[in-house]
């Protein structure tokens, strides 16, 4: 019985943060990726210029950015994609959902435990012993199957966050894919956001954020009807 009571003490779960913190995980992924590309952009620029001028000359690619004066770039703001974004409001919104229901399984089964435990130090007495060690054992074994399923719901929950996390980022490098193949605008798109950005400076004309939530949400529109 003693051994069941000190499970008891030790068994106040730990709140997990199950909201966690979707706007930074892919404000991270979207400045890692493309601070990737311009590092590679720029190296082999730099490399066949330096190796051959006259090929590089000839390059319809590159006799385009030439034109105009190097490479045209472009930037969105991700705090404000990830603000106005319908479908990253809707995966926030069903996010803290899903979380409330998996704090709301574990409560409703360490509170079932809770009251067979107390009910048993008040009446325990009045059974024999071997009643006492049948029901001690299944109290005990109740503890250990508690103990367990709270890092498992944490789990749901962090698998639930990482699948939402990419359907969003696929979601949003697919549609500037092909915006830009559409208007053949820009070699370089750059993610900039305040709370992590490896751009330290840019031009905002070169902002074209407005444009990119504005098409992101008509298409996630569209998308909703048909689903």
């Amino acid at each position: 019985m003693e051994e069941i009571k000190n499970e008891m003490n030790e068994m106040i779960p730990e709140k997990k943060n199950g909201n966690s913190n979707v706007a930074l995980w892919i404000v991270c992924c979207l400045s890692l990726i493309c601070s990737l590309v311009l590092m590679c952009v720029v190296f082999c620029d730099g490399n066949e210029e330096k190796e051959d001028v006259k090929a590089v000359a000839k390059s319809s690619k590159q006799n385009k950015s030439l034109t105009n004066g190097g490479l045209r770039v472009a930037y969105i703001d991700t705090d404000s994609v990830l603000a106005k974004y319908d479908m990253a409001k809707d995966m926030e919104e069903s996010l803290k959902a899903y979380q409330k229901q998996i704090e709301n399984e574990f409560a409703s089964k360490q509170k079932k435990f809770e009251n067979d435990y107390a009910d048993y130090m008040k009446n325990g007495a009045s059974l024999t012993l071997t009643q006492q060690k049948e029901t001690e054992k299944k109290l005990q074994q109740r503890a250990n199957e508690l103990q367990q399923l709270q890092p498992q719901l944490a789990t749901q929950l962090q698998e639930r966050q990482i699948n939402d996390n990419k359907k969003l980022l696929d979601a949003v490098y697919a549609f500037i894919k092909d915006y830009n193949l559409k208007h053949d605008k820009f070699d370089i798109i750059f993610a900039k956001s305040y709370i992590s950005s490896p751009v330290l400076y840019i031009d905002e004309t070169m902002d074209i954020t407005e444009e990119i939530i504005k098409g992101l949400n008509e298409e996630y529109k569209e998308y909703k009807k048909d689903n």
